[in-house]
């Protein structure tokens, strides 16, 4: 997600988002990823979390930007992990091109 910054300083963030939320998003994901190993399903939650205060802070509709990506009930892994994968992409677009 940062790098994409790195090259393209300022024009790859939208009004709303800093070059500090993008990072903080960015070691989100990584920490989310990391609880992911132990329980996948909390690691989903701790990331849609993290992701929403900064959403919350910069005006954005958490709630409806972070509500297809959650677990469903006796999700297995590969589901939360593609879930995972889903919210982190969801991320980079916001990050990217604003919500």
């Amino acid at each position: 997600m940062t790098a994409w910054i790195r090259v393209y300083p300022g024009s790859a963030l939208p009004r709303r988002l800093t070059a500090d939320d993008v990072e903080y998003l960015d070691g989100a994901m990584r920490h989310a990823y990391g609880v992911f190993d132990d329980d996948p399903v909390t690691g989903l939650d701790l990331a849609r979390t993290m992701a929403a205060s900064v959403f919350n802070l910069r005006g954005l509709d958490a709630d409806t930007l972070l509500r297809p990506f959650h677990a469903s009930q006796g999700a297995d892994r590969a589901e939360v992990l593609q879930t995972m994968g889903a919210l982190a992409a969801a991320i980079d677009r916001i990050a990217v091109d604003g919500a």
